[in-house]
């Protein structure tokens, strides 16, 4: 049993990382080049979405490298102190920094979406920007503990033995395991049963006897575009793909901090060493790369944000080989006849 899940984790690795890798590089640049246009810049929800997509990208790059190189080699964070020790500072501060965007993104569309003007005053992009500056500041801070107490013990990197790792498992399960699908959650379902409750169907209100009756929406659907309509089924679809992928993780994370006094056999270690991969980077980095890829299969306005982008690269592109074949044609010309001058 030990070697075949020993040969599964590595073929995980070699060939799930490595897509993974790919498919998220390509996915975030894309999502990064539409979100970053104007139309998407003065909307605070496609802010936090930018910000998240950002990190990422940067997650990516610089973890699945690594992850895959270690699926036929010693893993560097094993045997070096300062990659291990860098590892689990850079991978836990960007994973929050995900989270808390996302969970901004909740809070975001969910007072977006309320009857309350003062309310609705939180979801303007001056606030985004606000927030995201202090969210950014705040998770490149908390986490530099785990680059002062993770340690390389029997050829791991863990965290250290004692008060530490009980405090690590507490801060776990806490802040990295149910928080955030907790408030992604309690947030997503405010802001779809206000979208719910804006989708009131239009009412006939009747002018006068001989007058024809005039269609009347509330003023909620008058607020709310079309736009602002797909990004909260955009970030609900999101939080449900959340909550799938990360919820083994919060469950290990519990089970390893409860049963972490038993006795335990060889097998059992192999068992639950592979659940935490599995869980923790495997299933959890599919949070980083799907993005762009489940806004393509949900939202069709999504994709025609898409199909202009790649038009506007290709017109792009058909302008400047235009101005250069201008350009060499004249200089072509001056060659045959230059000016002579008298």
């Amino acid at each position: 049993m030990a070697s075949s899940l020993a040969e599964a984790q590595q073929d995980m690795s070699l060939y799930g990382l490595s897509t993974f890798l790919a498919f998220g590089t390509i996915g975030n640049v894309l999502l990064i080049c539409i979100l970053v246009q104007r139309t998407h810049r003065r909307n605070s929800c496609s802010l936090y979405l930018l910000s998240a997509t950002i990190v990422n990208l940067i997650l990516i790059e610089c973890i699945l490298p690594v992850a895959v190189y270690s699926a036929k080699s010693v893993d560097p964070q094993n045997v070096s102190l300062i990659w291990c020790k860098i590892r689990s500072y850079l991978f836990n501060a960007l994973l929050m920094l995900y989270r808390w965007y996302k969970m901004a993104a909740g809070i975001d569309r969910a007072a977006m979406c309320s009857r309350h003007a003062w309310i609705r005053s939180f979801s303007q992009p001056r606030i985004a920007l606000r927030t995201i500056l202090i969210i950014t500041t705040i998770w490149l801070i908390i986490p530099i503990h785990l680059g002062v107490f993770f340690r390389i013990e029997s050829g791991h990197c863990v965290p250290q033995s004692g008060t530490y790792a009980k405090f690590f498992s507490v801060y776990s399960i806490l802040i990295s395991g149910w928080s955030p699908p907790t408030v992604m959650a309690i947030f997503g379902v405010i802001a779809y049963r206000n979208l719910k409750k804006i989708r009131t169907r239009i009412r006939p209100t009747h002018i006068g006897d001989n007058q024809p009756a005039a269609i009347t929406g509330t003023i909620n659907q008058q607020r709310v575009g079309r736009r602002d309509q797909q990004l909260i089924i955009l970030l609900m679809c999101e939080v449900l793909l959340y909550i799938g992928t990360n919820l083994l993780y919060s469950i290990n994370i519990t089970y390893q901090a409860i049963t972490s006094n038993d006795q335990k056999t060889s097998d059992r270690l192999r068992i639950e060493s592979f659940i935490s991969y599995f869980s923790t980077p495997f299933l959890i980095i599919i949070n980083n790369c799907a993005p762009f890829y489940l806004y393509l299969c949900v939202s069709s306005k999504f994709r025609q944000d898409v199909k202009d982008l790649f038009l506007s690269c290709y017109h792009c592109r058909r302008h400047v080989t235009i101005v250069q074949h201008d350009l060499r044609t004249k200089t072509h010309a001056i060659t045959i006849h230059p000016i002579v001058s008298h």
